[in-house]
């Protein structure tokens, strides 16, 4: 998947590239085309990236072409440390635009392929989901500040930490809580909120009862919704198109701004996502459309995890806006969650993972079998085998060779998901020098 994304964006930019999905492959098409520069992912199914990037490194026919490292581990890297044939890394997953920002600083666009007119795509085909390869780096959310931000509700933001109870007053409401009477409506199947349910648990039971409806998410942001069919997750929207999708991803770029404006409107008139509609006028091509839908609704839920107090309610519904149905079949809960807590960083739920290193992390109850259906990424199942109810934190980290960021951040995936539960070590009884004798007497009550 990453190999086709980062393919397609260059390919679109009119560089030519030649992909390699192995080590040993990598290493012969390298030595057989001579590139201007290579883009070395670190998790590889036969070799690590450190092994190829060495073999290039002592082979004189590769030894002198440039090599970008692709590692969720990017950011821990210093310019000083990195080896001669190394002139960069990007940091999983990235963006179109850093993707090319990264290649045009070592091979300028201008002299990349084909540049002359009339060569460029009608429509931009790009799977945006990189985010299935790694933590996702980007600069830490603003701050809440006077004013609202994102379409916010300012009473509402206020509301929500001052009421202890879960349906807020009227006047106190925003739109579509008003249009939900959480208290009292029979479609209702279960409300609650994160101080005393957890995201997980809301999904868990949408996927246990094969629930169809909509979960309304209310925070002090723009309300989210995520509808879902049979117990699986169909797509993730909101009214406010700048929370949803800020950037202008790289499927747009070729599009008239206007149309791209006319399609955020209808988005906050309908909560129809800005990708669909675009795909109904055939300004991009339908699966390009559901990826990007998928992406950017996991993108956009994943920020609940970070927030204080989400409340939430699921409401039964017989029938969907048109654009639900165009989402396709659905994504298994777990498979859906464990896709979108991969975009929540560690600044942003830094007190939900300040456990303790010595504290040990083990299986919950259902975690073990849940894993093993989970589609996890090598370092995610690496980090997974770990859990036997004995090893700390600590001990993952060093067996890993992992920084202690890296290792907060992927356990946060796993108990997220209550896949696992992190608890204090049980505390060891002091062992008592003295000999039998002292012990027996000290238990019978003689002095000592």
């Amino acid at each position: 998947m990453l190999l086709n994304f980062v393919r397609e964006v260059l390919e679109e930019s009119h560089y030519e590239v030649i992909g390699a999905g192995t080590g040993e492959q990598g290493l012969q098409a390298t030595r057989d085309n001579q590139p201007d520069l290579v883009i070395l992912d670190h998790a590889l199914p036969d070799l690590s990236g450190e092994e190829v990037r060495e073999k290039l490194a002592r082979d004189t026919q590769t030894a002198s072409i440039p090599v970008i490292y692709m590692s969720g581990f990017a950011e821990s890297q210093d310019a000083q440390s990195r080896p001669p044939n190394v002139v960069g890394f990007l940091s999983k997953p990235f963006t179109a635009d850093l993707l090319l920002n990264a290649i045009e600083e070592h091979v300028p666009r201008a002299t990349a392929g084909n540049t002359e007119p009339g060569n460029e795509s009608d429509t931009a085909v790009v799977s945006e989901f990189a985010n299935v390869i790694g933590p996702e780096t980007q600069s830490p959310e603003v701050e809440a500040s006077g004013s609202p931000l994102w379409g916010e509700n300012p009473s509402l933001a206020a509301h929500t930490e001052l009421d202890s109870g879960f349906v807020p007053p009227p006047e106190q409401r925003s739109n579509s809580e008003s249009n939900l009477d959480l208290a009292s409506s029979p479609d209702v199947f279960f409300a609650g909120d994160t101080n005393f349910f957890s995201l997980n648990w809301a999904l868990q039971t949408i996927g246990r009862e094969k629930l169809t409806g909509v979960l309304r998410c209310f925070w002090s942001k723009a309300d989210l919704e995520l509808f879902a069919r049979d117990g699986k997750v169909l797509l993730v929207t909101t009214r406010d198109p700048e929370l949803y999708c800020s950037e202008a991803p790289i499927t747009l770029v070729n599009i008239d701004a206007g149309r791209v404006a006319e399609a955020r409107s209808e988005q906050s008139r309908t909560g129809c996502p800005l990708f669909i509609t675009l795909a109904r006028e055939d300004l991009i091509i339908r699966d390009a459309a559901l990826q990007l839908v998928q992406h950017y609704g996991q993108k956009v839920f994943a920020q609940l995890w970070g927030t204080s107090r989400v409340r939430f309610a699921f409401e039964q519904v017989s029938r969907f806006p048109d654009f639900v149905s165009e989402a396709g079949p659905g994504d298994d809960v777990d498979q859906w969650t464990l896709a979108a807590v991969r975009f929540v960083q560690l600044q942003d739920v830094a007190e939900k993972v300040s456990h303790d290193p010595n504290w040990i992390p083990a299986y919950t109850r259902d975690g073990f079998e849940r894993v093993q259906n989970l589609r996890l990424t090598v370092a995610e199942a690496q980090f997974a085998s770990q859990f036997n109810g004995n090893r700390s934190i600590a001990q993952i980290a060093r067996n890993l060779r992992l920084d202690m960021k890296v290792v907060k951040l992927t356990l946060f995936r796993f108990l997220a998901l209550e896949i696992v539960e992190c608890w204090p070590p049980a505390p060891v009884e002091e062992i008592e020098h003295g000999g039998l004798l002292k012990r027996l007497g000290r238990k019978i009550g003689l002095a000592e």
